[in-house]
């Protein structure tokens, strides 16, 4: 089978595979399963992006074997993408974005010695001086840019999206989304074809699938 045959085939298989997924949803057989709402009542400070690379740079989790780097430049970039998503939504609520002043200087931060996280209770005392009732702190975890075109690559982007909601009162987790993905093609997986439809089958650049984690951490965030 040629490339332009082989194409084909795939377009194919990946319509009919959305059809088919279209025809099969189904609503929410339990609670659970219906997305939770934050009350608009609540302000929220929206911090910068930043990367942790060392343990005491993080609140939960650990750093990635292997992580992948991101440039200031591009966590800028991110910054304007998380805020027209956020604005985008117009539902009423308050956001305050703040700019990267306001983040901790990691060489003017005290730590013990600890493979274990803690950065956290900088975290509270920054939201605590904003005024808000809650704190949306995004981080990426890893980055690793597509190596190639939209048509082929040699090597597909690799992204780690998390954020945290954070009650600034309190200092409590409200709620935490993380999001991964390293792109495949549709022909290593079939179950991503709505995915690779929604993409017009292009090989997509880090920044974009950031783009998509957002969203999905938001939405599963309830914001």
């Amino acid at each position: 089978m040629n490339a332009q045959r082989r194409l084909a085939f795939l377009l194919l298989v990946a319509i009919a595979m959305a059809a088919l997924a279209l025809g099969c949803s189904r609503r929410p057989t339990s609670t659970a399963e219906v997305p939770r709402v934050v009350s608009p009542a609540y302000s929220i400070a929206v911090m910068p992006f930043t990367q942790p690379t060392d343990a005491c740079q993080l609140i939960m989790g650990r750093i990635p074997e292997n992580q992948g780097c991101i440039d200031s430049g591009t966590l800028a970039l991110l910054d304007a993408d998380l805020r027209e998503l956020l604005l985008r939504k117009q539902n009423g609520r308050v956001f305050a974005f703040e700019g990267p002043g306001v983040l901790p200087k990691v060489d003017a931060l005290t730590y013990r010695s600890s493979s274990q996280p803690q950065a956290l209770p900088r975290w509270i005392a920054l939201g605590k001086k904003t005024g808000k009732d809650l704190m949306l702190v995004p981080m990426v975890m890893d980055w690793h840019e597509r190596q190639g075109s939209e048509a082929g690559v040699d090597k597909p982007a690799h992204v780690r999206v998390e954020m945290y909601l954070v009650r600034c009162a309190t200092g409590s987790v409200v709620s935490r989304g993380a999001w991964e993905e390293e792109q495949t093609g549709l022909a290593n997986n079939l179950l991503n074809v709505g995915t690779f439809v929604k993409r017009k089958g292009q090989w997509v650049t880090a920044r974009r699938l950031a783009q998509e984690g957002m969203e999905s951490i938001l939405k599963e965030m309830g914001l």
